[in-house]
């Protein structure tokens, strides 16, 4: 068991440090950052634990620094060289170090150990284990330098850190899988951990981890022996197959070369067969050109008399055209100007109404003011008579006060003042008790006064308010009634704008139901017009068409036919939808390949015949339909399911139609597009298309197939023409749009002033209201204060009552003391004297006051009244200033007014004049249009005439270059592929690889004599053909039939011959195949027997790792339930939880994870992650203890546990380690917080801070018989 600890220098501990005895169940305790933490960081690293699990990034963290040390260290982090340490060096992870500033232990040695031999500053920590069993003690000691050096120590003797590992795991001490603690954290993450960290846990402890390496190694060479020996028995078997070829081959060589001979002199036929036709082809077109070169030169002159024809009267009829142009333009140029000149009438009258509206508001305002003015320069000047009155009347008072002075002043000499000082203090100690309560009667009196001098102060005041309040109630009920006055005023203009407004919109709502109704009638017409054009233009294009496909036809033997005419709909009323389907693709012309596709539309582009789009079937790139569409929704189906067509053209049929759908009804459309999500087309019958991307199109459109005469044609001219004119019209009628806007800007104005004056109305309101509260509590405090002044003064008069009775008293006193002094002043009495000198004083230092006072007051109130004049005048000045602006204005938009008018009135006339010239233009133009098109008409008969000549000429040459170039391709061709052609002259050496630019086309020039077409000139390279080998039924018979039946002789000997895979070299390589055979199979041999040694190798360190994986598994397993009983199990529960692990794969269960199952009582069935934070922890707890009990270490070292768990589960912890602890096999340090499991506790050791880390041990075995 573990004894104690010796500690120097490490983390918080200072200096050297003896921590323990441990006993079988020992608890660390202490407060938070005393070092507890420390402890077992010391535990850890004394038995070989890595620095990155210390919580420190380097080992020279872990040395106790002073506060100036650790500051500086703080600079940086250093990086851990440890000794010999290979495989179990310290790590560089960067992971929080503890930087602790503890001290040491009280009885640490001091500082003289601190430093090492060569001065570096050490650490280490030594583990005193005792060896039970040889009753021997051990002493591992693991030291460190602030270089990152480290040394491992046994019994005081250096050793490597592999002696060291070995050492401690012979007393079952596991370093790598750290068996013998459980870090503060370690429980949480045990319970949340993966099946798989499960797995990877049992799999370190049981040394099966161990053994990966090796296990790897012999899967990877078991892989590539398996992969090895597949090639070489596949290469034994391809040469086996290869000698059973060569000697198949051999026997196919004679057939062949003979199949070879027959086939030839079969090609020999057809292109001799083929060469006479086109030769008879040739003959035949030269002679139609030359018939139809006879009537061309008459042709060409009657076409060319009508186009002369035509020329001129288009030329007129451009002229004129261009006339009615020009008088368009400069009709619109005029009327743009005239709807641009009106509006500006609307803008100035705008402006007239406002400026009006301002000027009339500006003189009422100034008219308002300038009363207010008369009425405050009045009250100015009765304040400064009141002023000037005031100061004359305290004038006069001080005069007054002096003159009184002189008169009565009496003047004693120093001995009369003396002796009256000495007479009035022996006064002064008579009728005492009179003379206190005359002073505490004077002190009321003197309140009193004060009292009501100050509600008379108040009085005067209310009433000055109520006064000025009055006034401005009287302004504000005038304001009001002004508010109100023009709130009704804009109310009438707001239902007068709102009534034009209205009106406007109703004409031109009117206006614009006559314009729809003309337009709708003017579209009519221009879709009859549009029909009638289309249908003409349809006809000629669709004619002109029939006839450029026909000749493609005669020309190239490969073209088909469009795809509207390849197929038709199995039943009538699938027409529109597949019409719809085909969409671009119905007039797409089928070719056989993309070579006759292009021949086609060089054809096409040389004899200008218009446009057309090719299919060829051959390249073609098509997606079959999906057959789910067949049966996807009742009343859907394939577009190609619903035409008859060849089955020669079902891949241009699959091109035109793709995917599409033909749904019997919309409904059945949106079900397959929408509710279904399919990305096809889908078509309804009556053509309506939901596309690919949702949007819907189509629908059928019914021209009804009218046929219309030339009459009707120039009766839907007029009728478009009438109702042109009508449209124009009615334009010119509507209203310009800036009337509606004035409009609309006039009433958005006339609110915004409705709610100015809303808004200074209810601000008038509140503020008069305001006003009338203030003036009712004004009346009522000055009701009151009347009240208090009567009752103060009537108070006063009883005090003065008062005062007389203890006056009358005092004076007799006085009067007895100062008889004789006053018959030598001459005074009655000395009161006489007294009155004379202060009454004169106060009276007049009191009237002076009272002057004071109202000329202060007086003089407030003219500065208060004077800024209110000032501000007053200052507004009156602005108004009549605003005023005088409007009148200017308004005479300026009257002259601009006069001047609009007049502008308007001149542009009307020109427009008027302009319109008159341009009917006049238009009926020109009709009539020669009417000419041209009659010119037209007939010339255009003579040019049709001349044309179709012109194409059967035409037709004739592409026929004869046609048959020239088949004719070169196949005297190419039996050049190339060396055919043996009987010729009577000429060689197939003079036929060149490309073909020889052709002559002159026939179309583009004229031919000898005017008005003729050249005849397409062969070229046949001197060579000529032996047609004697053709017999009298192949002369006459040039159709398909006879072709097929000649190339299919051909095409029966090719089949022959291409079903024999021939190899004429065959015999010389069956040998060398027979000899590679023989060397291939030996490899195999070898190959074999090195797959099943990998093999063995393999399965032999498999079956070792399981072992050793399974022994430690079923150990575990077997104790993992029982441990939870015992930790769970209660009152409540005798039986205690359920626990038990479970394999996800038992074949190899080290690559699997395993599956650890808690069941708490009385609970029912959950999974891990579902467990309250208590259970999981109880749990975790478990399957720690079970993983301990394999292999166990002779001590457990536990941090703080027991931190998510409350005090019954604490409690149940204490028990089952205290059960552990008492059989003497297991000793457990536990650091905790816990009461509960410290009490549990044989002994103790706390850690508490003093200048560091220090501690103390308390043998609690000592106490247990005291109950303690």
């Amino acid at each position: 068991m573990l004894d104690r600890l010796e500690l120097y220098n490490f983390k918080s501990y200072r200096g050297r440090q003896t921590i323990g005895p441990f006993h079988s169940f020992t608890a660390v305790i202490g407060p938070n950052g005393a070092g507890k933490s420390n402890l077992m960081d010391a535990i850890s690293f004394v038995l070989g634990v890595r620095s990155a699990s210390l919580r420190s990034t380097a080992l020279k963290d872990l040395i106790y620094r002073s506060g100036r040390k650790r500051k500086a260290d703080k600079k940086g982090k250093g990086k851990a060289v440890e000794g010999d340490d290979d495989d179990d060096a310290e790590d560089d992870e960067d992971e929080e170090g503890e930087h602790d500033a503890s001290g040491g232990e009280g009885e640490a040695d001091g500082d003289d150990e601190e430093n090492g031999v060569d001065g570096e500053r050490t650490a280490w920590v030594m583990a005193v284990y005792v060896d039970r069993e040889e009753k021997k003690e051990w002493r591992f000691q693991r030291s460190i330098s602030t270089t990152g050096s480290a040394e491992y120590r046994i019994n005081g003797k250096a050793v490597t850190f592999k002696r060291y590992n070995e050492q401690l795991e012979k007393f079952n001490i596991l370093i790598k899988a750290k068996n013998f603690l459980v870090f503060q954290g370690d429980v949480e993450a045990v319970a949340s951990q993966s099946p798989k960290d499960l797995s990877r846990l049992i799999d370190q402890i049981s040394g099966s981890l161990d053994l990966k390496d090796e296990y790897e190694r012999c899967a990877s060479a078991l892989l590539k022996a398996t992969e090895a020996s597949m090639a070489q028995h596949s290469r034994r078997k391809g040469v086996n197959s290869e000698v059973k070829q060569y000697q198949l081959m051999k026997t196919e060589a004679e057939r062949w070369q003979s199949l070879q001979a027959q086939k030839a002199d079969a090609v020999v036929h057809h292109v001799v067969w083929r060469l006479f036709h086109v030769e008879q082809g040739i003959k035949e077109a030269e002679s139609r050109i030359d018939e139809r070169n006879e009537q061309l030169k008459a042709l060409r002159e009657e076409n060319d008399k009508f186009e002369d024809e035509v020329r001129g009267k288009k030329k007129e009829a451009n002229k004129a055209q261009k006339d009615v142009t020009k008088q368009e333009r400069e009709v619109k140029s005029k009327e743009k100007e005239l709807e641009d000149a009106r509006p500006a009438i609307d803008s100035i009258q705008a402006k007239r109404q406002h400026a009006l509206k301002r000027l009339k508001g500006a003189e009422a305002s100034a008219a308002t003011q300038s009363a207010d003015l008369d009425t405050l320069q009045k009250k100015l000047d009765d304040l400064n008579k009141d002023l000037e009155t005031t100061n004359r009347a305290a004038q006069r008072h001080s005069d007054t006060q002096d003159k009184a002075a002189r008169e009565k002043g009496i003047s004693l000499s120093p001995q009369d003042v003396a002796e009256y000082n000495r007479l009035k203090s022996q006064a002064s100690s008579k009728a005492v008790s009179e003379r206190e309560a005359l002073a505490n009667l004077l002190n009321d009196d003197k309140t009193k006064r004060d009292a009501l001098a100050s509600a008379q102060d108040q009085l005067e005041g209310a009433q000055r308010k109520i006064e000025r309040l009055e006034e401005e109630e009287a302004g504000l009920v005038k304001r009001r009634e002004t508010a109100k006055s023009k709130e009704t005023s804009l109310q009438d203009e707001l239902e007068h704008t709102r009534g034009e407004l209205d009106s406007l919109r109703k004409r031109k709502a009117q206006i614009a139901q006559t314009e729809a109704e003309y337009n709708e009638k003017l579209q009519r017409t221009l879709q009859d017009l549009q029909q009638a054009g289309a249908a003409k233009h349809e006809k000629e294009s669709e004619t002109r068409f029939k006839e450029t496909l026909a000749t493609l036809k005669r020309t190239f033997p490969g073209v088909k036919g469009r795809i509207i005419d390849l197929c038709k709909p199995t039943q009538q009323k699938y027409g529109t939808a597949v019409t719809t389907v085909l969409g671009r693709n119905i007039d797409s012309v089928v070719v056989d390949t993309e070579q006759t596709a292009i021949s086609c539309i060089e054809y096409m582009r040389v004899q200008r015949l218009g446009q057309a789009t090719f299919i060829p079937i051959e390249t073609a790139v098509v997606k079959p339909a999906h057959d789910k569409y067949r049966s996807f929704a009742k009343g859907a189906r394939l577009a190609i399911d619903v035409i008859n067509f060849d089955p020669s053209v079902e891949k241009a049929m699959q091109f035109a139609c793709g995917n599409a759908l033909v749904c019997d009804t919309m409904q059945i459309a949106k079900y397959v597009s929408y509710e279904k999500g399919q990305e096809v087309k889908a078509v309804t019958l009556d053509g309506t298309v939901i596309h690919k991307a949702g949007t819907i199109t189509g629908g059928t459109t019914h021209s009804g197939g009218r046929q219309f005469e030339d009459q009707e044609v120039e009766a839907l001219r007029r009728r478009q023409a009438e109702l042109t004119g009508k449209l124009s019209a009615v334009f010119k009628d509507r209203p310009p749009p800036q009337a509606e806007e004035r409009l609309v800007a006039n009433e958005t104005r006339i609110k915004a002033d409705l709610q100015i004056v809303a808004d200074e109305l209810s601000g008038c309101q509140v503020r008069l209201k305001g006003v009338q509260d203030q003036l009712k509590t004004l009346r009522k405090k000055v009701s009151e204060l009347d009240k208090t002044v009567s009752k103060l003064e009537d108070e006063l008069a009883q005090l003065d009552e008062q005062a007389a009775a203890h006056r009358d008293v005092i004076e007799r006193e006085e009067d007895a003391i100062f008889s004789t002094f006053c018959a030598r002043i001459g005074v009655r009495d000395i009161r006489e004297y007294e009155e004379k000198q202060l009454r004169t004083a106060q009276e007049g230092n009191a009237e002076t006051l009272k002057f004071e006072t109202h000329v202060a007051r007086l003089q407030n109130q003219i500065r208060f009244q004077t800024e209110q004049v000032d501000e007053t005048q200052r507004r009156l000045d602005s108004l009549e200033a605003t005023a005088q602006k409007q009148r200017v204005s308004l005479e300026q938009l009257d002259e601009e007014l006069e001047a609009q008018r007049a502008e308007i009135e001149r542009l009307e006339q020109e427009v008027k004049d302009l319109r008159l010239a341009l009917e006049r233009l238009q009926e020109t133009l009709a009539e020669k249009q009417g000419e041209l098109e009659a010119v037209r008409k007939e010339g255009g008969k003579a040019g049709r005439v001349l044309d179709k000549a012109l194409k059967e000429i035409a037709s004739c040459n592409d026929e004869i270059e046609r048959l020239a170039s088949e004719r070169f391709t196949l005297y190419r061709r039996c050049k190339l592929e060396e055919i043996d052609l009987p010729l009577t002259k000429g060689k197939l050496d003079d036929i060149p690889i490309e073909e020889a630019a052709a002559p002159v086309a026939a179309m583009d020039v004229d031919g000898p004599e005017s008005g003729t077409q050249n005849v397409y000139q062969a070229n046949d390279y001197g060579v000529e053909v032996d047609f004697d080998e053709v017999d009298e039924d192949e002369e006459t018979d040039g159709s398909s039939n006879m072709e097929d039946k000649l190339l299919g002789a051909v095409a029966r000997l090719q089949g022959e011959i291409d079903k024999m895979s021939v190899n004429l070299k065959a015999i010389e390589r069956l040998g060398d195949s027979e000899a590679r055979f023989r060397e291939i199979d030996g490899e195999f041999d070898e190959a074999r027997e090195a797959t099943r040694k990998a093999k063995d190798a393999f399965n032999a360190i498999k079956k070792k790792r399981c072992d050793l994986f399974n022994k430690a598994f079923k150990h575990i397993e077997d104790n993992i339930d029982q441990v939870y009983k015992d930790l769970t199990k209660g009152t409540a529960s005798p039986q205690g939880g359920v626990a038990y692990l479970s394999l996800e794969e038992p074949d190899e269960p080290y690559l699997h994870g395993i599956k650890y199952h808690a069941m708490p009582p009385l609970k029912r069935f959950r999974d891990m992650d579902q467990l309250s934070g208590g259970e999981k922890t109880m749990a975790a707890l478990a399957l720690l203890f079970a993983i301990h009990s394999f292999q166990p270490s002779p001590f457990f070292v536990l941090d703080e546990v027991d931190g998510a768990l409350d005090n019954t589960n604490v409690g149940r912890v204490a028990r089952y380690v205290q059960s552990r602890t008492e059989k003497g096999d297991f000793q457990c340090i536990v650091i905790t917080h816990k009461q509960l499991m410290f009490e549990s506790s044989s002994a103790l050791v706390g850690i508490y801070r003093e200048a560091g880390s220090k501690t103390l041990t308390l043998d609690l075995t000592k106490f247990a018989d005291n109950g303690a």
